[in-house]
């Protein structure tokens, strides 16, 4: 069931992934208990790097630092930075990776398109920016001028509705990996 309207939100109009990053990495930076970020595509590299490093510090201080990305627009965090988050104590999960057969199974189309993040149940952001450069495309390499999207800053009762909605899929991608663990085992 859906959270009637209410008020007392607050919402900061971002233009771009050079306004957003350096939102997000400001509020990581200052970050008691939880970072939890959602995204489809994740490319260590660009200014994007700036949020990984951030999340990374992050989780050094001793914050708890979840991060999702989608199997096809981040099929795999790269090794070198899986090695750094593991480190680090950042926590991170693939959603629904899609193994040798792809896309073939139709279970496998639906995607994480969700581009969300979420400090200490107090700020929120989200919108349609992938955590990559601007001035970057997966497809065709380095743009002349940048992509142009937009997200939010939120602080108020609608964040509290956006960790819930993360925690429900981080802890089914939890019940997930574990029961994978076990068939392994067995």
């Amino acid at each position: 069931m859906k959270s009637p309207l209410r008020g007392g939100h607050h919402l900061h109009l971002l233009e771009g992934s050079a306004e957003l990053f350096p939102a997000m990495v400001a509020a990581i930076e200052r970050a008691r208990e939880l970072v939890h970020v959602e995204t489809y595509i994740f490319e260590f590299a660009g200014s994007a790097l700036q949020v990984a490093e951030a999340m990374e510090r992050a989780a050094r201080r001793g914050v708890t630092v979840r991060l999702v990305v989608d199997g096809v627009g981040t099929p795999r965090v790269p090794r070198a930075w899986r090695e750094r988050f593991e480190r680090a104590g950042v926590q991170h999960r693939v959603y629904l990776p899609l193994g040798h057969v792809g896309l073939l199974i139709p279970s496998r189309w639906r995607r994480l398109h969700r581009k969300l993040c979420v400090v200490d149940g107090e700020l929120g952001f989200c919108g349609g920016i992938n955590l990559i450069d601007d001035h970057d495309d997966v497809a065709l390499g380095r743009l002349d001028r940048p992509r142009l999207d937009y997200a939010l800053q939120v602080s108020g009762p609608l964040v509290a509705d956006m960790l819930e909605s993360m925690e429900q899929l981080w802890w089914r991608l939890q019940a997930v990996s574990r029961a994978r663990q076990h068939e392994f085992r067995a």
